[in-house]
């Protein structure tokens, strides 16, 4: 075996591997640059999701001619200067790898000059080294241009997604940024179009109402501690009760720098306690400001995780902190926005009034588990197997196939309903169990399909609205809702950009008339940017999500006469055995699989 070093140019590449993932890699870098050079106003451009182009472009410092082209060797960094430095990092960039490693996967033009200087400097370069490096008449600050990504590593390029999920992802970079440097003005376009704005401010508090906008502010605590002289919290959090689950808007920060850190996130579960119930996620955004020396931020190639030096301390003094916002915010807010679901509903089926739908895809109703044996092993247990089972023990009850597959329209006896979730009845002489909610779901959803696509002769029922509603929502869910508001006009939903973050709502769909239509546009905002599912086209996605939120909840009451109206209508549909997002609705139970169970085999 013979050891050889490296070529720079492979060193390079390598490196580039640990931190240049996607386009939205070298828009974090880029970015934290601009940050670092005191810039304040950073605009930040994607074309095709920044696959063949990303620019970002800044007022910051600048640099002469000589840093310019030594900004790109490795290592060469303007931040750190000795070794003990690297305890007191300070800057969001400080290991000089960030533009070497997209130099090697792309062609780079920077345009730059400082602020002092009379002429600035332009640099070109590819995976090969600089092209050239001539003056040039600039502003004051610094233009990144990186085209041709991955451009020398196809295999590399075929790993990315769509423009659009990439995008997705950049965007969220420059939120995260821009969340958490408020006195900064960052502009971001996809396209040559600008899809988000935020003009600079003084305070935290006014960015997150920027950028999250004041259906969720307006639900929130806020709370500041300067714990000790070297530490303090700022927070903005979620008032109990929660409702819902917020994941997607929980983000940390450590002296300004967007972390994941299961230690921060536990402390801020661990305060809520009780008031969470199973399923919740609050919302929060919380800042963390400490000395330099107590955090480690060279843990990770792309500084996503720190370390704490004392990591208990921190826990202690944060989960304490919030503890005490919860409790003595939490209880005047919490008692205004509740709003509790009713013990008895007596109105038919069509017409009744639901709460806002609790996301719990994927998971038992709350204080429920699961029946034990949904879960096991569908194979029918062989004769071998029963026999090898100890006197005593009967084998366990297979679980028989979920698709309901009824040849002719059966008989339908309702019997009841378990835990207001689940229907029990007898069909054709068959034990079955059904989810209400996703049996409800699947109906409405084939229902709005038929009618979309001419099968079904009628119109789809839409209700206008007296005066129209202002629906406010977060960057991110807004941009996915102006991408589709044609898509949501064919379904009911008439609305009109109103700003940055607001639409007016001026007509709803029928099926939806009780439905709290901040919070539906909201979750469908989520579903359509993260890509929720494998759906053929928007329209099934936005069906989808009408039909969750139209359909019977959890934990609501229906008599006899509903149940057995519900059963007979989906099965009569014939409608496929799962609800649009693929889980579950009926599960039957023959005779023989009972009296094996108790033992009646004669």
């Amino acid at each position: 075996m013979q050891i050889r070093v490296l070529p720079i140019e492979l060193v390079n590449q390598i490196a580039a591997g640990e931190i240049i993932e996607r386009p939205a890699s070298v828009v974090k870098e880029l970015v934290e640059n601009a940050i670092d050079a005191h810039s304040h106003t950073i605009t930040v451009s994607a074309i095709e999701g920044g696959i063949r182009q990303i620019g970002v472009q800044d007022d910051g410092d600048g640099m002469g001619r000589e840093d310019a082209t030594m900004a790109f060797a490795q290592h060469s960094t303007s931040k750190l200067h000795s070794l003990s430095g690297l305890s007191e990092i300070a800057t969001l960039g400080f290991r000089g790898e960030a533009l070497p490693s997209i130099a090697s996967v792309s062609r780079v033009r920077l345009v730059t000059r400082e602020r002092d200087a009379e002429e600035g400097t332009e640099v070109v370069l590819d995976a090969d080294g600089v092209e050239k490096c001539l003056p040039i008449g600039a502003p004051c600050g610094s233009l990144f241009e990186v085209s041709d990504l991955f451009v020398r590593t196809p295999a590399r390029l075929k790993f990315l997604k769509s423009a659009q999920t990439e995008f997705g992802h950049i965007r969220q970079h420059v939120f995260e940024l821009a969340l958490s440097h408020p006195m900064i003005h960052f502009r971001l376009s996809h396209n040559e179009k600008v899809v988000m704005e935020v003009p600079s401010v003084h305070h935290m508090k006014d960015r997150v109402l920027q950028l999250f906008g004041e259906t969720i502010t307006s639900r929130m605590v806020e709370a500041h501690e300067q714990v000790s002289p070297s530490l303090s919290v700022d927070v903005f959090l979620s008032c109990p009760p929660v409702r819902g689950d917020h994941k997607k808007l929980q983000h940390l920060f450590v002296n300004q720098r967007p972390i994941r850190n299961p230690l921060l996130s536990r402390a801020v579960y661990d305060a809520y306690g009780s008031f969470l119930m199973k399923g919740e996620s609050p919302f929060f955004v919380l800042y963390l400001t400490l000395s330099p020396n107590a955090v480690d931020v060279n843990v990770h190639p792309t500084k996503k995780e720190v370390r704490f030096e004392q990591p208990e301390r921190v826990y202690q003094s944060v989960k304490t902190m919030l503890r005490h916002a919860l409790l003595g915010g939490g209880r005047e807010a919490s008692s205004a926005i509740a709003s509790p679901v009713p013990e008895k509903v007596d109105a038919p089926l069509a017409g009744r009034s639901v709460p806002s739908r609790p996301r719990y895809e994927g998971r038992a109703p709350d204080r429920y588990e699961t029946p034990r044996w949904i879960g096991w092993p569908t194979r029918e247990p062989t004769a071998a197997h029963e026999a090898s089972l100890p006197d005593g023990r009967q084998a366990p009850l297979p679980p028989l196939s979920a698709l309901p597959l009824f040849e002719d329209t059966p008989s339908v006896r309702p019997l009841g309903q378990v835990y207001r979730t689940f229907l029990v009845a007898e069909i054709d002489g068959e034990l079955a169990l059904i989810d209400q909610h996703t049996a409800h779901e699947r109906l409405l959803y084939e229902k709005l399909m038929d009618v979309l696509s001419g099968k079904e002769k009628g119109n789809l029922v839409v209700q206008p609205l007296l005066f129209p509603q202002q629906i406010e929502v977060s960057h991110t869910d807004a941009h996915a809702l102006k991408d589709h508001l044609e898509c949501l006009s064919s379904v009911g939903w008439h609305m009109e950009p109103f700003g940055e973050t607001t639409f007016l709502l001026r007509a709803t769909p029928a099926i939806l008339s009780s439905v709290d239509a901040g919070a539906f546009l909201t979750d469908l905002a989520d579903d359509l940017t993260l890509g929720v599912g494998t759906w053929e086209t928007p329209i099934h996605q936005v069906a989808a999500s009408m039909a969750c939120h139209g359909a019977v909840r959890s934990g609501q009451a229906l008599n006899l006469q509903e149940i057995e109206a519900l059963l007979k209508e989906y099965i009569t549909r014939k409608a496929p055995a799962t609800c649009p997002h693929g889980r579950p609705i009926l599960m039957r139970y023959p005779m023989s699989d009972l009296e094996k169970l108790f033992r009646r085999l004669k």
